[in-house]
């Protein structure tokens, strides 16, 4: 989608990484009660992929930004 230089296919990249970042969140939460309920330790799983969510978070974000939004064209812009 990074190569189809359009609009949606910005906006679609970004619903995914949005999309993925939950996806971790939710993995995390998973992994955080998993550990718990077996009595092992979970705060380095946890702290891990709460940065990969957050990371993932960040992409998202960072796909809307002026450049981008610029190098990315609308269907009138043809």
């Amino acid at each position: 989608l990074f190569l189809h230089r359009r609009r949606w296919s910005l906006i679609a990249l970004q619903i995914l990484a949005y999309a993925g970042a939950l996806i971790w969140l939710w993995v995390t939460v998973e992994l955080v009660i998993s550990r718990q309920q077996s009595g092992r330790p979970w705060t380095l799983g946890a702290a891990i992929l709460g940065a990969v969510a957050v990371f993932t978070l960040a992409s998202g974000l960072l796909l809307n930004s002026a450049n981008l939004r610029k190098r990315y064209t609308t269907a009138s812009n043809l």
